[in-house]
């Protein structure tokens, strides 16, 4: 309860004054302070679309939003209108802040994998879970994706291809900036380009001496300063820990063990199978026709005319045989075309 004070209580004005100038001295520094805890009203947001999605949050891209469950489980990416984009009722998690180079990482079966926003999972769910600072996945950076396989880092590109080699020896990798990477390999350092070459050290200083990579026989110049010959005159399907992919005349690989079942490549492409979808890959190892072809309403035969299924001959690949018996045949654009 508030009391009156009588005169001889009242204190003092000038004595009181310098302990209240320090109150208000100290009420102005609290008040200061607030204002840099303060966000500027100028700072970057994002404006949630309307939709039916009860919980969404904004991504990396300003053009996509992140649609989840009440308990954090994905749900789909939907665009600046409210609509769906892509399903990812699949994943078990994804990592929007990461959404670079249109590619979004994903967690399916406990492995890391990315999707591009027509919702085809690009880089199959194939990696190890990361566990260092940056979170259990990288965003592509410079085109160019840091992976671990069976513990062991690697660099990848956005078609999945084996940019740097998986080594017990590399300690880490660090996302690529202005077209190089540091490695971090038995405690010393070097810089690696986009092609995975050796490359200097963008600050002019470096823990250990540039060391030249290697320089393999199919790759050396001869006296005359002959053209560089091919790498490789084809690539040939390889087999490792039940999962195929493409290696060249020396056995180096050049298309990442990815994929459940391959055809032999032909006229520069080759069939994949991931699950129960087809689709082709060309000699770079990009992804040149989309996985869409499923055993769902075609009854495959073991040959058409003596050629295999999902190989091309004369332009054409010969897809299987539908319920009504006619030939299923497409072009090297994925279009269905005449098989005869």
């Amino acid at each position: 309860m508030l009391q009156r004070l009588s005169s001889k209580q009242q204190p003092s004005v000038i004595s009181d004054a310098p302990s209240k100038i320090s109150q208000y001295g100290f009420v102005i520094t609290i008040l200061s302070s607030a204002l840099f805890l303060i966000p500027s009203v100028q700072a970057a947001s994002c404006k949630i679309p309307k939709s039916y999605y009860k919980n969404v949050s904004c991504t990396a891209s300003s053009s996509y939003f992140l649609a989840i469950k009440d308990f954090g489980a994905p749900v789909a990416l939907i665009d600046k209108k409210g609509k769906r984009v892509v399903d990812l009722s699949r994943y078990q998690k994804v990592d929007a802040d990461k959404l670079s180079g249109g590619l979004l990482p994903v967690l399916r079966n406990s492995r890391v994998g990315y999707l591009n926003m027509q919702g085809r999972e690009v880089v199959p769910a194939m990696y190890d879970i990361l566990t260092d600072s940056q979170g259990w996945a990288r965003p592509v950076s410079s085109g160019r994706i840091v992976v671990k396989k069976n513990g062991h880092y690697g660099v990848i590109n956005t078609a999945n291809s084996i940019v740097v080699s998986f080594s017990v020896a590399i300690d880490d990798i660090d996302d690529y900036r202005n077209g190089v990477a540091r490695v971090r390999k038995n405690r010393a350092t070097s810089w690696v380009d986009k092609n995975g070459n050796v490359a200097s050290d963008p600050n002019g200083q470096s823990d250990t001496p540039a060391v030249k990579k290697p320089i393999s026989p199919d790759e050396k110049t001869n006296a005359s300063s002959q053209p560089i010959p091919a790498r490789f005159t084809t690539l040939k399907s390889s087999q490792q820990d039940g999962k195929w992919g493409f290696v060249d005349d020396n056995n180096v690989i050049m298309i990442t063990y990815s994929f459940d079942e391959v055809r032999p490549f032909s006229e520069e492409y080759a069939g994949v199978r991931i699950g129960d979808e087809w689709g082709f890959v060309n000699l770079g190892g990009e992804l040149a026709i989309p996985f869409r072809f499923t055993s769902d309403g075609v009854l495959t035969d073991d040959s058409y005319q003596g050629q295999p299924s999902f190989v091309f001959t004369g332009g054409k690949a010969w897809i299987g045989n539908l319920k009504n018996g006619n030939k299923m045949c497409i072009d090297k654009t994925g279009a269905a075309v005449a098989c005869d």
